[in-house]
């Protein structure tokens, strides 16, 4: 069976749109936003696509992330299944974002909706950074990530990114008990840290990953610098100084080398209260839409929810099609029928927050009548 989303999903994946080369896919966005009803679009300063579909309150921030990791799978389609980079992250969830809010306008729902691609989510950021400087704060706001038909998303850990730098001697590499190389004391830093750090899958818990190291310039002399990056992710129960000063001890501990550091970025933790209308809102298009109960998810990465939620202070959720167990690898594959329902979900929930605050107004004007 096929769907309008079919299409667009389709459509969206054939173009590669790694960080820091979104505009076709920004360009196509704007082009079919505006033809799911979308009164405005424009792109901002960042490069993010911001359509408006015009009305009253509430007011929602709908946005989904365009751009992609690096590296360029082949697209093709299997019966059901579509497979290609961004078909997990993200691109099915900004498409059932983008259908879930057309739904929601044709079935009624008279609420402002800015609807937004945004660019730099796998990278610093820059994107959502812009919507929350520039747009005006909206009373919640809905981000796009994979959760699966019936998970959504209401935490996410925090992030820094270290860089460390480590520096020795150099020798030849006929005689390398003359002195320990750089990159070796790198090493002894990170098997430290991940022995310490590198297993825990907890929500609760600190988390690190080694992501990089580069060092050396000849094949036969060792390296007298070296360059580590690690992706730290840590919970709201912790600070981020306290969290760089247990790596920095655990590094310390390991090598005589003391590298120096500079953290590249970093996000704070972010978890949604879990009772706001709009978790209530999704929960109930969830059972509606599939006959399961939904279930709340507090995931181990970050997204851009961190960055709008700390800032904003509203209720946030993420939601969308997709395991995200498979995000950021080369198995990335979305089921069509779930971007599908999905969409669905999406809209059934704009349509419940909106219902659900017309009442809850009803009953305090007739509170307020009787005294």
């Amino acid at each position: 069976m096929t769907h309008p989303t079919d299409r667009v999903v389709k459509e969206l994946v054939d173009i590669y749109s790694p960080t820091g080369n979104e505009e076709k896919a920004v360009e196509y966005f704007g082009r079919e936003i505006l033809r799911l009803g979308a009164d405005e679009f424009l792109v901002d300063r960042a490069g993010n696509g911001v359509s408006i579909f015009s009305g009253g309150s509430p007011e929602i921030l709908v946005c989904g992330h365009i751009d992609t990791v690096p590296g360029e799978l082949p697209v093709r389609e299997d019966g059901d299944t579509l497979y290609g980079r961004g078909t997990t992250d993200a691109k099915s969830s900004l498409v059932s974002l983008m259908f879930g809010t057309s739904i929601a306008k044709q079935r009624g729902f008279g609420g402002t909706i800015r609807m937004i691609a945004a660019v730099g989510e796998e990278g610093p950021g820059k994107g959502i950074m812009e919507v929350a400087s520039s747009q005006p704060r909206s009373d919640y706001a809905i981000f796009g990530e994979p959760s699966a038909v019936t998970g959504i998303t209401v935490g996410y850990r925090g992030r820094i990114l270290l860089d460390m730098e480590f520096r020795s001697g150099q020798v030849h590499a006929s005689a390398p008990w003359l002195g320990q190389s750089a990159v070796e004391s790198a090493v002894e830093a990170w098997n430290s840290v991940r022995d310490k750090l590198g297993k825990n899958r907890e929500f609760s818990k600190v988390s690190a990953a080694l992501t990089s190291i580069r060092a050396g310039d000849a094949d036969n002399m060792t390296p007298s610098n070296a360059l580590m990056t690690l992706d730290v992710r840590y919970p709201p129960s912790r600070k981020q100084d306290d969290v760089l000063s247990e790596i920095l001890d655990l590094v310390k501990s390991s090598t005589a080398s003391e590298p120096s550091f500079m953290i590249r970025s970093s996000v704070e933790p972010y978890v949604s209260g879990l009772k706001t209308p709009l978790i209530s809102a999704f929960k109930e298009s969830v059972r509606k839409n599939t006959g399961s109960e939904a279930q709340l998810l507090f995931k181990s990465g970050s997204g851009d929810m961190n960055i709008l939620g700390s800032r904003w202070k509203i209720p946030c959720v993420t939601y969308g099609p997709g395991n995200p167990q498979l995000s950021h690898t080369e198995l990335e594959e979305i089921s069509l029928e779930e971007v599908w329902r999905s969409a669905e979900i999406v809209a059934d929930a704009l349509l419940n927050l909106e219902r659900g605050r017309k009442e809850g107004q009803a009953i305090s004007e007739k509170g307020r009548g009787t005294t």
